[in-house]
């Protein structure tokens, strides 16, 4: 997959396009821009702006979009995950290649650089030790994840001080996270992941994005009255439900929002066009409905070293 990146020479858009880690360089004038603007969160406003980005971007195809972040603040570094798995598909679809202003960036955003979401040749060590570097897994891929999980995520310094038998357990969660997707988001495509730790906040946000169906498609099939969104992840989030034929499970998301709702953090699950959070869940408004949603879905596990 190819995906141009641009720094600004002169007046001229110098495309620095990444091809196998190789790098080619290339002019080009006159191209469609798109904008992210303000501050990116990892939240229902954030999230939907990046939404916002794969809807437009729909309307091209064949060509280079240049993707315009002089007027972006801030992006939560976790979502380079949805960001990149938004680009990823839009090149699949509709053929599309991207560039942006790298110089810029990486002044002004350079743990796009430190996470992996910008490569070059140039081995970039990430000396804050923040971040979680942005991967992606196909179905096959189960040791090179779990070693991912294990070695990146869980002994990261942003973590929780969990106990042996907590973090053994929310290993074991994100792992039939990953089998689920194999087995119910009837895809081959990869799935992203990426994270990011926010000293101020103390909190490490996980994201976690795939390219599937959904949760409301295997879920509707095995039980019709379940016919949307919302009520296809509350499913979900009950304790031993599962989708799967003669197999136990359903205990990921159920024992991930348990660990949430017990350690001060939240779950968030973006399917369909629905936006739920454990937090949120707690409040009067149980959920957020997106205007333009996009496929497949993201997890976002956000969490918070203030231990209840």
């Amino acid at each position: 997959m190819h995906f141009f990146l641009r720094k600004t020479v002169f007046s001229e858009f110098v495309h620095l396009v990444y091809c196998d880690r190789q790098i080619i360089i290339v002019s080009m004038k006159n191209i469609p821009v798109l904008s992210l603007k303000g501050e990116i969160f990892t939240n229902y406003s954030g999230i939907k702006q990046l939404f916002r980005l794969y809807h437009q971007g729909r309307d091209f195809s064949n060509l280079t979009l240049s993707i315009d972040m002089y007027k972006l603040e801030w992006i939560d570094a976790n979502l380079s995950s949805l960001f990149y798995a938004i680009l990823y598909k839009l090149a699949v679809e509709n053929n599309l290649r991207f560039s942006t202003d790298v110089s810029y960036l990486k002044n002004k955003f350079d743990v796009l650089f430190r996470n992996g979401f910008f490569v070059n040749e140039e081995e970039v060590i990430d000396e804050r030790k923040s971040t979680v570097v942005l991967k992606e897994f196909l179905p096959g891929d189960d040791k090179a994840y779990i070693s991912y999980i294990e070695h990146d995520l869980m002994n990261h310094r942003g973590m929780p001080k969990f106990s042996k038998e907590v973090k053994q357990g929310i290993l074991n969660e994100l792992i039939e996270v990953y089998t689920n997707i194999g087995l119910h988001a009837r895809t081959d495509h990869p799935f992203f992941v990426c994270g990011q730790y926010y000293p101020k906040q103390e909190n490490l946000i996980f994201t976690i994005v795939d390219l599937g169906v959904g949760f409301l498609t295997p879920i509707n099939e095995k039980i019709p009255a379940i016919d949307n969104d919302f009520d296809a992840i509350m499913w979900a989030l009950e304790k031993s439900n599962t989708t799967k034929v003669g197999t136990p499970g359903g205990l990921g998301l159920y024992q991930l929002r348990k660990y949430c709702e017990n350690n001060n953090s939240d779950m968030q699950i973006l399917t369909g066009d629905i936006f739920w959070s454990s937090e949120l869940a707690s409040t009067v408004f149980d959920f957020r409905k997106f205007p333009q949603p996009f496929v497949g879905t993201t997890i976002n596990l956000i969490f918070s070293q203030k231990m209840c």
